[in-house]
């Protein structure tokens, strides 16, 4: 993630909060007051955002100085300081949501990749998706990676994932798996089948593909599936998706799998709750 990515975002952030100013911070608040503000986490979670909430801060104000406790992806409790900002009241109040809203979402995300990711072994890997909020994907997937997750693909022109959509838009799976033979062969193709009798084609087929993606099977059908890939083609990859969550994410995990992707890791995450509270203030 690049300084003017994370630019790009704040500024935007910035105009949505403050159109035309803080009418109320700006009426009520002295240009001389000074303050020190913290952040404090209000339940057990994951730190992440720290870069993009210290942008939004020195947006409003160069001056304003910023003190983490704890670094980016850190775990923390209830009732920890994640960290100061110290200046002008007027700036601090000015900066206070905006931050928050990404610390809170941002935080959200990574604490559930944590989480997730901790349920599964080593070589099974938790897989984001494509299923961001617009103008926000890079940081979602930034959040994922702090988390402990891994990066699917960032946009669709990142890699060959044929769905379900362009299988019957071509007429169906087999006219697919021929087109894929005439592809270069340097490609690397993942592919969606929606039963065994799919993959079993694609197995038959000898097409060039990597990765299988099992979409919405059951757990017994996964099982299956993976006994036909072991047995006739054992260097394919099997990805998981649909469904997936941290109640039945262990049960799927144990069986091998080398991608397991979730939709909810960004589509739906709740926020974590942080607060920002000014702890003292001065003139000067």
């Amino acid at each position: 993630m690049e300084p003017w990515q994370i630019k790009k975002i704040v500024l935007q952030a910035l105009e949505e909060d403050l159109p035309f100013g803080d009418r109320t911070s700006e009426l009520l608040i002295p240009q001389n007051l000074y303050g020190s503000a913290y952040f404090l986490a209000k339940s057990d979670l994951v730190i992440c955002g720290e870069p993009i909430a210290e942008a939004v801060f020195h947006e409003i104000d160069a001056s304003l100085k910023i003190h983490w406790l704890h670094p980016e992806g850190s775990e923390v409790t209830k009732n920890s300081k994640i960290g100061y900002v110290e200046g002008r009241v007027i700036s601090l109040l000015k900066g206070e949501r905006v931050a928050l809203n990404f610390l809170q979402h941002l935080s959200g995300i990574a604490t559930k990749a944590r989480r997730m990711s901790q349920l599964l072994p080593e070589n099974t890997f938790l897989l984001d998706t494509r299923k961001t909020l617009p103008g926000l994907k890079i940081l979602q997937k930034y959040a994922v990676r702090v988390g402990g997750g891994k990066n699917h693909r960032f946009s669709l022109s990142d890699g060959i994932l044929i769905k379900d959509n362009h299988i019957k838009a071509l007429g169906g799976l087999k006219i697919v798996l021929e087109k894929l033979k005439t592809l270069p062969s340097n490609l690397k193709v993942e592919i969606e089948v929606k039963d065994l009798s799919e993959l079993e084609l694609l197995i038959e087929s000898k097409a060039p593909v990597d990765i299988v993606m099992l979409d919405n099977f059951s757990l017994e059908d996964i099982k299956r599936a993976l006994y036909l890939i072991k047995n006739k083609k054992p260097e394919l990859k099997v990805e998981i998706s649909g469904g997936i969550t941290e109640e039945n994410l262990k049960s799927y995990a144990e069986l091998g799998i080398d991608y397991i992707s979730s939709g909810a890791l960004t589509h739906s995450v709740i926020a974590v709750d942080i607060s920002f509270k000014i702890e003292k203030v001065w003139e000067e």
